[in-house]
């Protein structure tokens, strides 16, 4: 048991210590405008702490970076830029320059623009390669209006082929077609598959998120089959009041809690009914961790864990909301693109869950389950959570 112990404490340190790097996933943004007739217009937003992979932003080693060192830095920027995300048609190859710094929810980024006036009959297919060898996790998130159509979409380094941002027109002697419904169909379900993935992947990623699922959950002894532990003391310890009844529905109504509460501010963050500003809610996001870890240890009888579960469900929708409004979803395509994310984060959390209730098979039916699992984990996620409580204020 001492040598289980000591392999757990060892793992749930690595990995804590490699959360606490990587809160937020490298995301970039595009914005493409295109009227029926002119020249598409790009503007290309790249965070500062990832051009800094790549690029000696913090000229000094002082862990900040200056407004001077960013202009000393642009022109090498701009060459790398140039390479890394351009269109694949020699006619309509753009030439970026640096536009302004912006200011995100996860902090600076460079703002990128260009144009280009390109012929219909070559398309516009853009070939992204932007950290490619340096976060295979990185994505670009494209919004925009290209010939009276909405643009939802994204893509990665990793993708082998380039994103059609409008597909080549043949010319022939008939008229242009018009926009049909099934093309606005087809854009629909483009959004929602897209961002299906994208809340997948943001959930997956969001070790936040993941660290308070596995606080809600790390008291339940869910078992399968019928076989006791060999110490019966240990059991009552386990199933705790504040959750109550069988554990596998006081499972099923804390991941419902939670659903519904992240839901309902992820859905009022996204159409702007109200606001969550990063500046108090990440903060709150950590410390969510730490007191329902705490409860672990320290159960109150007044509080069920689906309540608790619901009331921080509200302050995470703020954070995946974050992801959402910084894509500027097009007003015709957000409901969609709003539905495929939600749907995407349910099922990263499906997946999550279902993950720990196999994984914790092999060791449930142990009489040390909840002095070492229970408690030791519990303890593991208070000093992570006061670990990212003091970064992120």
């Amino acid at each position: 048991m001492k040598r289980f112990f000591r392999l757990f404490v060892g793992v749930a340190a690595l990995c804590a210590s490699a959360f606490a790097l990587a809160h937020k996933g490298s995301d970039a943004y595009l914005d493409v405008q295109q009227p029926a007739q002119g020249e598409a217009r790009f503007k290309l937003s790249v965070a500062i702490k990832d051009l800094d992979l790549i690029l000696p932003l913090d000229g000094n080693a002082d862990g900040q970076v200056t407004w001077g060192e960013v202009k000393a830095a642009t022109p090498q920027a701009i060459q790398i830029i140039n390479q890394a995300a351009n269109l694949e048609a020699a006619a309509c190859r753009l030439q970026w320059q640096f536009g302004q710094l912006e200011r995100r929810g996860d902090g600076a980024y460079m703002l990128f623009e260009s144009k280009t006036d390109c012929p219909a009959e070559s398309g516009l297919n853009l070939k992204y390669t932007l950290f490619k060898d340096q976060d295979a996790n990185h994505r670009l998130l494209v919004a925009g209006r290209i010939a009276d159509k909405d643009l939802l979409t994204t893509t990665s380094p990793q993708q082998p082929s380039a994103l059609v941002l409008r597909a080549a027109v043949t010319v022939t002697t008939s008229s242009a077609p018009a926009a049909t419904a099934s093309g606005q169909t087809s854009g629909r379900l483009t959004a929602l598959g897209e961002y299906f993935l994208l809340g997948l992947h943001h959930l997956l990623e969001g070790y936040d998120h993941l660290a308070f699922l596995l606080a809600l959950v790390l008291p339940l002894r869910l078992r399968f089959g019928s076989r006791s532990p060999k110490n019966l003391a240990d059991t009552a310890t386990t199933l705790q009041p504040n959750h109550g009844g069988n554990v596998w529905w006081a499972l099923l109504r804390t991941i419902t809690a939670f659903t519904i509460g992240h839901s309902i501010t992820l859905v009022l963050a996204t159409f702007g009914v109200t606001q969550g500003s990063p500046a108090w809610v990440e903060p709150v996001i950590a410390l969510s961790i730490g007191v329902t870890a705490m409860l672990n240890l320290r159960p109150q009888a007044w509080l069920r864990t689906e309540v608790l579960a619901l009331l921080f469900g509200l302050v995470h929708g703020y954070g995946f909301a974050g992801l959402l409004q910084e894509a500027a979803a097009p007003s015709g395509l957000l409901p969609w693109a709003l539905a495929g994310f939600n749907l995407g984060v349910e099922a990263g959390q499906l997946l999550a869950v279902t993950g720990w209730v196999l994984l914790c098979q092999l060791v449930v039916n142990r009489d040390w389950y909840t002095r070492v699992v229970v408690r030791g984990g519990s303890i593991l996620l208070i000093l992570l959570s006061a670990w990212w409580f003091w970064q992120r204020v």
